[in-house]
């Protein structure tokens, strides 16, 4: 695992739904990359507010971003809420072309769900069930150096998971597919239940950056410490932007 650490450089997208209304979701990390709204409606969330999708066609675009791309370091983090056990669809881009796409989604097992990001070709996932009504923080971390899907360490509740399923080297295509939050893209369900703070890292966050995510929020983080896995940069004005 890299030991960069949190800090204002690495956030490129800091969606906190805390707008309560509306089409359209603020990014907080500064670089403009503000998502619209399709369908989701506004509930209260594990901070704040929250977006609740219906499962039949609520999306959530980051318009004119096309997420990381190659074999770039990267962290996705964001909260989950269903009892539908379901191929949900969470954070995706890319074209789904054998080790191009990058998708973030829901392994179905029964009835049961388990965090999982695939490649086309190949897919990571773990065996914690997340689909049993209760929130649930889930973090996707593909460390700087690697190059294939079995390669990333997924976090649920701040928890290492296992690696299960086929590797397949990563090469992410960022050409033409903007990110989608909710919509099935190529394959799976569109997304159906409760979805809070993502957040998207051009780096390799570690365990204890994900913890400090899931306990303090993305926009409730204001210790200013050394690097190592901790917090390099003030976060805690983040909501008065909003």
């Amino acid at each position: 695992m890299s030991d960069a650490a949190i800090d204002s450089a690495t956030a490129e997208v800091l969606l906190l739904f805390d707008e309560g209304s509306g089409a359209v979701a603020k990014d907080a990390s500064g670089n403009g990359n503000d998502a619209e709204v399709l369908g989701a409606q506004w509930i209260d969330g594990p901070f704040g507010k929250a977006l609740e999708y219906d499962g039949v066609d609520d999306n959530v675009i980051i318009t004119g971003y096309l997420g990381i791309g190659g074999t770039e370091p990267r962290t996705t983090v964001f909260w989950f809420q269903s009892k539908d056990a379901r191929e949900h669809s969470w954070v995706k881009w890319g074209p789904n072309v054998t080790g191009e796409k990058y998708y973030i989604r829901a392994h179905l097992d029964g009835a049961n769900c388990y965090l999982r990001v695939e490649v086309a070709g190949g897919q990571n996932y773990g065996d914690t069930n997340v689909c049993d009504g209760e929130w649930h923080h889930l973090a996707v971390v593909f460390p700087d150096g690697s190059d294939s899907v079995q390669d990333h360490d997924l976090y649920v509740d701040g928890t290492l998971e296992p690696k299960i399923g086929n590797d397949q080297v990563m090469d992410t295509n960022i050409a033409d597919q903007e990110v989608n939050m909710g919509d099935f893209l190529a394959h799976h369900d569109f997304m159906f239940g409760s979805f809070d703070e993502v957040g998207i890292f051009n780096a390799a966050l570690t365990e204890a950056d994900i913890n400090m995510i899931m306990t303090q929020g993305l926009a409730g983080i204001s210790t200013s410490v050394e690097p190592q896995g901790k917090l390099a940069a003030t976060w805690g004005a983040l909501k008065s932007q909003f």
